[in-house]
C-alpha cells in the first residue's frame, strides 16, 4: 500500500538533487570563466583541484563513502584520470572564449559520443532509433556553431571535451562495479594536482584574495555538483533523472545573461533543443535495454 508514495518521494528527491547539482555545475563553470579572463586556465584548474581535495575529504564524513588508496584496476583508473584531465582542460579553454550557455550546450553532446563509443568500449549494440537520435543531435551541434560561421577552435575544444567525458563515463561504468565515487573523484583531483604542478613554474601569477575566495567557491560547488548528480542516480531511475541534468543549460543561460549579457541566438537555441531531445531519447532507450525482463 505504501510502495507508490515511497517511490514518488524518492523520485521527487532525486529530481530536486539533480536540479541543485545542475545549478552548482553552472556556478562552477561561471566562476572559472570569470577567473580565466585574468588567470591562466591551468593555474585555475590546479588551485580548484587542490581545494577540491580538501572539500572532498571533508565530505566523506557526511556521505559515509571512504576513499580507498588501493584500487582493483589501477591502470584503468589511471587511464580514466588522464582522459578526465584532458577533457576538463579542453572544456575550460573552450569555455574561456565561448558564451557560457553555448559552451554547456555543446558539452551536453557527450551522450551522443557515449552512444557511439559504447559499442567498442562496453560491447553494446546501437539500433536504428539511437543512430537516428545521434544524427539529430549532431545536427543540433551544427546549428549551435552557426552554419554560416563554421567550426571555430573553441567549438572544437568543447566537442573534444564532450568526447573525452563520454569515454570517462564509459570507464566509470566499468570501474563503478568495484570502486565508489569518492575514490574515483579523489584520484581525478589528485591527478590534476600532480600533472598541473609542473607548468605552474612557468605560468604562475599572483592571485588576489578575492580570486582565492572565488576559487574556493568554485571547488566547493564543483564537489557538491559531482555528488548531487551521482547521488540522484542512486535514488531514482536514470530515465527519470537524465532529463533534469539539462536544467544546467537554463542556469548557465541565466548566469551568462546576468554576468556577461550573453543572449543565445536562434541557432544556439534550436541546436540546444535538438541536443537535449536526442540526448534524453538515447538515455531513455539505454534504460529500457538495461531494464530487467
Amino acid at each position: 500500500m505504501t510502495t507508490k508514495p515511497i517511490r514518488a518521494d524518492r523520485a521527487s528527491l532525486g529530481i530536486s538533487i539533480t536540479v541543485i547539482g545542475g545549478l552548482c555545475f553552472a556556478i562552477q563553470d561561471a566562476g572559472i570563466k570569470w577567473l580565466t579572463a585574468e588567470i591562466a586556465v591551468l593555474q585555475v584548474l590546479f588551485l580548484r583541484s587542490l581545494f577540491g581535495i580538501v572539500f572532498l575529504s571533508a565530505s566523506t564524513f557526511f556521505t559515509g563513502e571512504r576513499i580507498s588508496l588501493q584500487v582493483d584496476r589501477p591502470w584503468l583508473l589511471a587511464t580514466r584520470t588522464g582522459i578526465n584531465i584532458l577533457s576538463w582542460v579542453l572544456f575550460f579553454y573552450g569555455l574561456k572564449y565561448l558564451p557560457l550557455a553555448t559552451a554547456v550546450a555543446l558539452f551536453f553532446s557527450f551522450p551522443l559520443f557515449l552512444a557511439i563509443i559504447s559499442v567498442p568500449l562496453l560491447g553494446e549494440t546501437v539500433g536504428i532509433r539511437r543512430i537516428l537520435a545521434i544524427i539529430v543531435g549532431f545536427i543540433g551541434v551544427l546549428l549551435i556553431t552557426n552554419p554560416a560561421a563554421g567550426f571555430s577552435i573553441p567549438v572544437l575544444l568543447m566537442l573534444g571535451a564532450a568526447l573525452g567525458w563520454a569515454i570517462v563515463a564509459g570507464l566509470t561504468r566499468i570501474l563503478g562495479e568495484k570502486e565508489n565515487t569518492s575514490t574515483m573523484l579523489f584520484y581525478t583531483l589528485a591527478g590534476f594536482v600532480i600533472v598541473l604542478l609542473v607548468p605552474q613554474y612557468w605560468i604562475w601569477s599572483a592571485v588576489e584574495l578575492n580570486d582565492y575566495l572565488l576559487i574556493t567557491g568554485v571547488a566547493f560547488f564543483g564537489v557538491i555538483a559531482q555528488f548531487a548528480v551521482t547521488k540522484a542516480y542512486t535514488i531514482a531511475s536514470p530515465s527519470l533523472i537524465a532529463p533534469f541534468e539539462y536544467t544546467a543549460l537554463i542556469w548557465s543561460a541565466g548566469l551568462g545573461y546576468l554576468v556577461w549579457n550573453d543572449i543565445p541566438d536562434a541557432y544556439a537555441i534550436s541546436g540546444a533543443v535538438l541536443i537535449i531531445g536526442s540526448g534524453v531519447y538515447i538515455i531513455h532507450r539505454e534504460t529500457l535495454q538495461q531494464a530487467p525482463d
